[in-house]
């Protein structure tokens, strides 16, 4: 059964248990959330030391073909371009659109925030090397960092490093044939987590208020999916069909809306890149890291909508340009540090919107926070498929790219 099949399906049963079976009782909502940090800690069980070795042997391939300058360069390329893009998109749309104010709500509730700068650069440079190995898995950029260090001094000797080479090589492989079989086994786990998903928005009180936000973010996920995407795929990998290319990432796609967590959406990710798009692995295992740490165009997208509803809710004044422009230009720095807090990156991106802009809505985004899980379902959603769709302009662009029909897709 190809895995898209398992993942809708597991979906549709928690979402139908979610609806019909379980009550909203806090007892039940609290066991349904143990079980999906459970399930969420599986999915993410192997990625680090998948990426840590992936990564360092194809930094050292890609080095050795003298490519490695040119595949970041490009990769940060299409970083940089698509949260432009789809952050001008989401802030021309709300503001033309206009959803209406949200009623100021008195709450007290946990304050997602970034780590600190000194806390970030002691992580990426720790006083031990070995301590990255020992954090909190919660901050994949330290890996990242020195997975590519070391795959570039990988070709310092060839004779020498040969051995290592090989060895990361075979952990490497050793790894991708753990992740999918946790990929296997994740279907039973959308369950749980969409069992989880529905109860928590059946507990959500006055979701109607959300409404029109919910609906203009849901008519763009859906226009820049099957709209704006396909339209720079299928002119940047010439005129192939991109939405063969979304069906080949539809279940780490549902994966990504369910869980609302990026690294654990990562990990089916990386299988279906390759073995459905066509990635060839030294592209892949160098880009997807990159993309999955800086290529939040969704999650600054919506944390730029949602600052500005709230920003509307707090004063009837109109917004000016300059305002306009600091709200993308935050929007988009925010999201950069999102990857240190997966799960909560637009908690995080609104959190610290709301204190930079000051004026009295330091903690606006509490009017906001009983739908901060679905918006993070979207951002989260958003960011997958740029990572897949990224990938593979990349891969066509430096022509590694495999062109598989979909009767071979995993």
């Amino acid at each position: 059964m190809k895995l898209w099949i398992k993942y809708i399906l597991a979906a549709t049963i928690g979402v139908v248990l979610g609806v019909y079976v379980f009550p909203t009782a806090d007892s039940v909502y609290e066991n349904l959330q143990f079980a999906g940090q459970i399930v969420l800690h599986i999915g993410r069980y192997a990625l680090f030391p998948l990426i840590f070795f992936s990564l360092a042997y194809a930094t050292f391939r890609l080095r050795m073909d003298r490519r490695i300058s040119v595949v970041v360069g490009k990769t940060f390329l299409i970083i940089a371009a698509t949260a432009a893009l789809l952050v001008g998109i989401g802030t021309a749309s709300v503001l033309l659109i206009a959803p209406e104010r949200i009623p100021i709500i008195v709450e007290t509730e946990t304050v997602h925030t970034f780590p600190g700068f000194k806390e970030l650069i002691f992580q990426i440079f720790p006083n031990n090397l070995f301590n990255i190995f020992t954090g909190s898995g919660d901050i994949l950029f330290p890996i990242v960092f020195f997975s590519l260090f070391l795959g570039l001094n990988f070709s310092f000797d060839k004779v020498l490093s040969k051995p290592v080479v090989q060895v990361f090589d075979s952990l490497t492989r050793i790894f991708y044939h753990i992740a999918k079989f946790v990929n296997e086994i994740l279907g039973l786990g959308l369950i749980v987590l969409a069992a989880y998903f529905t109860v928590h928005l059946r507990r959500t009180e006055e979701l109607e208020l959300y409404s029109e936000l919910l609906l203009l973010i849901a008519i763009l996920t859906v226009f820049i999916i099957f709209c704006i995407y396909p339209i720079l795929v299928y002119f940047l990998t010439g005129r192939q069909n991109p939405y063969k290319y979304l069906y080949g990432i539809l279940a780490p796609a549902v994966a990504a809306f369910f869980s609302g967590n990026s690294y654990f959406s990562l990990v089916p990710l990386i299988s279906h890149i390759k073995e459905n798009l066509g990635v060839p692995r030294q592209i892949g295992a160098t880009t997807i890291p990159l993309f999955a740490l800086f290529a939040k165009a969704g999650t600054a997208m919506i944390s730029s909508i949602t600052f500005i509803v709230i920003l509307k809710s707090y004063s009837s004044l109109g917004i000016e340009f300059v305002e306009i422009t600091w709200i993308i230009g935050v929007s988009i720095a925010a999201s950069l540090l999102t990857s240190t807090v997966p799960g909560f990156g637009v908690a995080a991106a609104l959190t610290a919107l709301c204190t930079l802009y000051g004026r009295g809505i330091e903690n606006g985004f509490l009017i906001i926070y009983p739908i901060l899980p679905l918006l993070s379902s979207f951002a989260v959603f958003i960011d997958m498929v740029t990572v897949a769709m990224g990938s593979l302009v990349v891969a066509y662009s430096e022509e590694t790219q495999k062109d598989l029909f979909p009767k071979q897709f995993i």
